[in-house]
């Protein structure tokens, strides 16, 4: 936060676990998180669903669930490039103030 951040972009394994409480966490420290549900993988889809469901549960309790092209697409950066340049403070998507997301899918 020192840093001017704000949003966090959560992936990793397992879902269930690492991922939802780094979002908790995320979330509970202030930060608005967004789940990039494709960079996301857990050893039982049925566990992936639900705690996918739970992140954006009540219009986003605790953040927000896109997919890694949608979120590429909102920043208008090619989803094949190679390296992607640093993206700007005033680029990242602001924080809804209703609980809703445009990067929701």
């Amino acid at each position: 936060k020192a840093n001017g951040i704000t949003t966090l972009l959560v992936c990793g394994v397992t879902t269930e676990v690492c991922v939802h409480t780094t979002i908790r966490e995320g979330n509970d420290r202030g930060y608005y998180c967004i789940l990039l549900e494709d960079c996301c993988a857990s050893y039982s889809q049925e566990f992936h669903d639900v705690a996918v469901k739970m992140i954006s549960s009540q219009g986003g309790i605790f953040g927000s669930v896109t997919n890694s092209k949608t979120f590429l697409d909102t920043l208008k950066l090619p989803t094949s490039s190679p390296s992607v340049a640093p993206i700007s403070s005033s680029a990242s998507p602001a924080p809804p103030t209703n609980g809703n997301s445009p990067l929701s899918t």
